[in-house]
C-alpha cells in the first residue's frame, strides 16, 4: 500500500483558483484590447468630424468672401441680399451642428479613453492576482520537490541499512 502512496503525485489544491485567475486574466486582455479599439475608432471619428468642421468653415469663408466681393461691385440685388442673410443664418446653424458633432465626439472618445485606462488597471489587478497564486504554485511544488528528494534519500539510507544488515547476517 506504502508503494502507492509514493506514485500518487499530489494535487496542487489551489489549482482551481489558479485556473480561474488564469482566465481572468484572459477575460481582461480582451476587454483591454476591445476597449483599445473603441479608443482607436472614437480617436478617428473625433478627427473626422474636426475635419469637417474645418471643411466647413472653410467653404463658408470661401462663399462669404465671394459675397463680399460681389457686394462690392454692385453685382447683388436686394433679394440676393436677403437670400445672403438667410444663408447667414442657415451657415450659423451648420456651424452650431458641427461644433455640437465635434464635441460628441470628443466626448465619446474621452469616455473610451477612460473605459480603457479602466480596463488597463483591471488586467493589472488580475495580473497580480494570478502571478500570486503563480508564485504560491511554485513554492509549493519546489516543497513537494524537496519533500521527494528526502524520501529518496530516506527510503536509498534504509535500503542502504537493509542491505549491510543482510551482508553482516551472512
Amino acid at each position: 500500500m506504502r508503494y502507492a502512496h509514493e506514485v500518487v503525485t499530489p494535487k496542487y489544491p489551489l489549482d482551481p483558483l489558479r485556473r480561474v485567475r488564469a482566465e481572468n486574466v484572459d477575460q481582461n486582455t480582451r476587454a483591454l484590447s476591445e476597449a483599445v479599439r473603441h479608443v482607436e475608432a472614437a480617436r478617428d471619428e473625433a478627427e473626422r468630424r474636426e475635419r469637417m468642421k474645418h471643411e466647413l468653415e472653410d467653404s463658408l469663408a470661401t462663399i462669404a468672401g465671394a459675397e463680399r466681393e460681389r457686394l462690392q461691385r454692385g453685382e447683388l440685388t436686394v433679394a440676393d441680399a436677403a437670400r445672403g442673410a438667410a444663408w447667414g443664418v442657415a451657415a450659423q446653424m451648420q456651424r452650431v451642428s458641427q461644433a455640437r458633432a465635434v464635441d460628441e465626439a470628443q466626448t465619446t472618445y474621452a469616455r473610451a479613453v477612460s473605459l480603457a485606462t479602466d480596463r488597463q488597471k483591471g488586467l493589472a489587478e488580475a495580473r497580480a492576482s494570478a502571478d500570486l497564486v503563480e508564485k504560491h504554485h511554485r513554492q509549493w511544488k519546489q516543497a513537494r520537490e524537496a519533500e521527494a528528494i528526502a524520501k529518496d534519500e530516506e527510503d536509498g539510507e534504509a535500503s542502504q541499512l537493509a542491505l549491510a544488515r543482510t551482508r553482516g547476517e551472512k
